[in-house]
């Protein structure tokens, strides 16, 4: 991950960003924790799907976790 691809992500907690992972492709996600200190410095984020009227809905009833150095780009949609 880039120092810039760190500071967007800060930057966009509880909006949306396009992520992709060394485990999966580019996806839609909400970041909500990003956690860059200590020995697994990693994010917290909702994966989103489209819903009904353009809208954006959760994928799955839980969040996701993925370590920084999994995260190969992060872009706004």
């Amino acid at each position: 991950m880039t120092p810039e691809h760190l500071t967007l992500l800060k930057a966009s907690i509880d909006q949306v960003v396009l992520l992709e992972t060394t485990q999966t492709p580019p996806h839609l996600a909400q970041p909500l924790f990003v956690f860059d200190e200590g020995d697994t410095p990693d994010l917290f984020y909702l994966a989103l799907e489209p819903g009904p009227r353009n809208t954006l809905v959760p994928h799955g009833d839980t969040g996701h976790s993925v370590l920084l150095s999994e995260i190969l780009s992060v872009r706004k949609p």
